[in-house]
């Protein structure tokens, strides 16, 4: 069940790493890429240290890390040359890091997505704010600053749902796309419609009487570079041995790291569904809200992320 949270505002990006001092992503062999904490609880000892702790999210790890789960807890992990995952259970604590061997890699794909995910920081810290009345207009989910594989995006928003309105699309020249008296939250651009061009900047606003229109970009992915990402995704799909969440995280993850935020909120909507108590999913979507400008829904997703790491049945 979800935290419940009221409206926040990011008040600073209070960043704090999770590599040990001294260390680099590059060092790192291994990441933690699920949780599931049930009754019992997971945690690691770094290299060098005494006292074991609770791993953070996306946690990456080095050679030497003991990782341990108790009683029905259990957490996945990734080696980062992308050989292996391996599931650590009560049965097999704790569990030793060891470098893999980077000939036994499942490819590019695996090697790269898992890459994107080390080094990953803390969520920013928010607080609440209380929220003036008035008028709010539809908040404009998804396509929004994004990069797109698709050039035909299903426009999606919230709010005003039983009042009805205009949907438009903009090109650089002007309006090129509507559709009148829409009372959804979502409608496909449409074959019929003119075509969106690669590399070209568009826009579209949801126009519902007497609330402001604000307008939110996309652009559609160059085709050489979109095929570049399509054959990684394709190796993360064929990979032998991935468990569904972690490939799923892996997809979020790469293509997050080339801005196609869009195909990334789908990937991870779906996974939660599949999988709402994973924290790394709630996670990821929070960054993908994050860096799309959907601060209230970033805030609710890091905020689920959070509870579900530290819980305790």
């Amino acid at each position: 069940m979800k935290a419940k949270l009221p409206f926040l505002l990011l008040l600073g990006v209070l960043f704090g790493a999770l590599l040990p001092v001294g260390a680099s992503a590059q060092d790192a062999v291994a990441v933690i890429t699920e949780v599931k904490l049930n009754r019992g609880d997971v945690q690691i000892q770094l290299p060098g240290k005494k006292t074991w702790e609770k791993p953070g999210m996306l946690q990456s790890l080095y050679a030497g890390t003991q990782v341990r789960a108790s009683k029905d807890a259990a957490t996945v992990v990734l080696f980062t040359d992308g050989a292996r995952t391996v599931t650590i259970n009560e049965k097999n604590s704790p569990f030793e890091i060891k470098p893999g061997d980077a000939k036994g890699g499942q490819g590019g794909g695996v090697k790269d997505a898992a890459t994107a995910l080390l080094g990953k920081k803390k969520a920013p810290s928010y607080v609440a704010l209380a929220v003036r009345g008035g008028k709010r207009p539809p908040v404009l989910v998804a396509p929004r600053n994004t990069k797109l594989l698709s050039d035909s995006p299903t426009l999606q928003w919230m709010g005003m749902e039983r009042q009805p309105g205009t949907v438009r699309v903009f090109g650089p020249q002007g309006a090129i796309w509507s559709a009148e008296n829409i009372s959804l939250t979502q409608i496909k651009y449409p074959a019929s419609a003119p075509q969106l061009k690669p590399g070209v900047e568009y826009a579209w606003v949801i126009e519902k009487k007497g609330f402001p229109v604000g307008k939110v970009p996309f652009k559609i992915l160059p085709a050489d570079d979109a095929k570049a990402v399509q054959q990684k995704l394709a190796s993360l799909q064929d990979a032998a041995g991935l468990p569904k969440t972690t490939q799923a995280i892996l997809k979020a993850g790469l293509l997050s790291s080339n801005e196609l935020y869009y195909e990334a909120r789908e990937v991870l909507t779906d996974a939660v569904n599949e999988d709402p108590d994973e924290p790394t999913l709630h996670f990821l979507l929070a960054e993908v809200y994050e860096k799309t400008g959907l601060k209230d829904l970033a805030s609710e997703e890091y905020s689920e992320s959070e509870f579900l790491l530290k819980k305790k049945q």
